[in-house]
């Protein structure tokens, strides 16, 4: 059977909506319109039109310069089973309200999206001066202590991968800026079951985080501590750690205890 004009152009288009989605997976921290024009060489009117429809379904989500990049719905866990983002957030929550009560210093919980770390629930600490944060944020892997525990779960070709996609650069003084270093640090995360962010994003804060489990013992997101200093020394941050442990434990046990329900 012949096939109808239509036809032809509704597969034309599909090829081409392709050829986009395969241009962003290649480029993590996202690409813009002008970038993507010039990358597939298609009128700039059809590829806007396909990046508004992918991400209007949620394919898609734009940075915050504008860039678009590839969305949860297609970057998130191909673990069959694998609980959702709000699954984690619904679990992670009571918790972390009582890790909050005993150590008075912002939580944060983050996944890794589209190579960077994507903050996904926050609560900050009650005292006056305290480390701020909000949903949404994004923040480079390399220089934070979330960043760090979920690269870990990767290998270290697939961390470095993402890293240089998105670059290193020094956001203090203390940042990690060399690969080598980095897988270094990825080692000692990987032996001891969580990570420090000491003066790395920020001169001013020190962070810790621990790994949360789903199925499988796959790493879903990773729950960080943060404090200014000087109140947040390493030894303060020390002490807080078997509490942030302890939580990571039993956020990942519900998580298990509710792929099991669901099965």
């Amino acid at each position: 059977m012949a096939k109808t004009s239509g036809e032809t152009t509704g597969v034309l288009v599909l090829h081409k909506t392709l050829d986009v989605l395969e241009a962003l997976r290649g480029a993590p921290s996202g690409l813009s319109l002008a970038a993507l024009t010039a990358k597939l060489r298609m009128p700039k009117a059809t590829i806007f039109r396909i990046l508004a429809t992918l991400e209007s379904r949620a394919y898609l989500d734009r940075t915050p310069t504008g860039e678009y990049r590839i969305g949860r719905k297609l970057a998130g866990s191909d673990a069959e089973g694998a609980p959702d983002q709000a699954s984690i957030i619904r679990a992670a929550r009571p918790e972390m309200e009582k890790l909050l009560e005993r150590c008075k210093e912002t939580l944060n919980l983050g996944v890794l999206d589209g190579g960077e770390v994507l903050v996904v629930e926050t609560l900050e600490s009650p005292q006056a001066v305290r480390m701020s944060s909000k949903i949404g944020n994004r923040r480079h892997p390399h220089s934070t202590a979330l960043g760090k525990v979920l690269l870990a779960q990767l290998s270290d070709k697939e961390a470095l991968r993402i890293v240089k996609a998105l670059g290193m650069p020094a956001f203090t003084s203390r940042t990690i800026t060399e690969p080598a270093a980095l897988i270094v640090e990825l080692e000692r995360v990987r032996a001891q079951g969580w990570a420090m962010d000491n003066r790395e994003n920020e001169e001013d804060g020190r962070c810790i985080a621990a790994p949360i489990y789903g199925p499988a013992r796959k790493v879903l997101a990773a729950l960080s501590v943060s404090g200014p200093l000087p109140r947040m020394t390493i030894a303060q941050a020390k002490s807080i750690l078997p509490g942030l442990l302890a939580t990571v434990q039993r956020i990942s046990a519900a998580l298990r205890h509710d792929a099991l329900a669901d099965d």
